[in-house]
């Protein structure tokens, strides 16, 4: 039975010459895996360059229980990005981002809300005309809504440490490393108060911001099993500066 769900592309491999096998975020279906007959021959409609990461697309799908492996019948893109290919800072994010949402994602089965907000994130960012430096920090964050572990409680006076490991503001050290500083904890706590239209007046520094970064992941890697090392990063912040 054929299916119309938009997608993001996360990840595709050769499977023949002419063939690929991508990962895709589906709004309908979750994350599945897709074959995609004959997109890189010549003739073909569905070209490769439909399939790079965190591209939206619209697609025409078979869906069954049956095995794990889909095919796509059809696809086209659903929102071109007017700006992304072509700046360094907005691509290089979308190449991190995509990372982080190629080793998060583990649900085959709908979640929309979740699919609405990394499809307008994607928008927002292509569109963004402030400084995208935080974008890539308040993504994780807000994105750990949909997975489950959204950091709770407030930063204040009594409550000044983010323990990453329990994923709340406490009033003590705790007797493991995994926690922030008073001072990256007051800056976790201005990025869950903010928004994509303010994230640009938060002042870090570079060094704060890595910093910060750095915990996030780890704050992801504590609390998803399969979450490792993340490549992108490193070339991320290079290019922020």
């Amino acid at each position: 039975m054929l299916h119309t769900t938009s997608g993001i592309i996360l990840h595709t491999i050769k499977y023949s010459e002419t063939s690929l096998i991508a990962k895709i975020y589906t709004r309908s279906f979750g994350l599945q895996s897709y074959m995609v007959s004959g997109v890189r021959s010549k003739k073909s409609k569905n070209k490769a360059t439909l399939f790079q990461p965190l591209t939206l697309v619209e697609m025409v799908v078979s869906n069954s229980n049956k095995g794990t492996l889909q095919r796509i019948s059809e696809i086209n893109i659903l929102h071109p990005y007017a700006d992304i290919p072509y700046d360094i800072v907005k691509s290089s994010i979308v190449i991190f981002l995509n990372e982080i949402l190629y080793k998060a994602l583990r649900e085959e089965h709908s979640d929309e809300d979740m699919f609405e907000f990394i499809k307008n994130s994607l928008l927002v960012l292509d569109l963004k005309h402030d400084n995208c430096s935080n974008f890539h920090i308040f993504f994780m964050i807000q994105l750990s809504r949909f997975l489950g572990f959204f950091p709770q409680g407030k930063y204040t006076a009594e409550t000044p440490i983010f323990d990453l490991r329990e994923g709340r503001f406490i009033n003590h050290l705790p007797d493991h490393f995994y926690y922030l500083s008073t001072q990256n904890s007051m800056l976790l706590y201005d990025f869950i108060s903010s928004g994509y239209e303010t994230i640009h007046q938060l002042k870090m520094d570079n060094s704060e911001r890595k910093d910060l970064l750095q915990s996030m992941i780890v704050f992801y890697q504590l609390h998803i099993a399969s979450f490792k090392e993340i490549k992108s990063q490193e070339i991320l912040e290079e290019v922020l500066g």
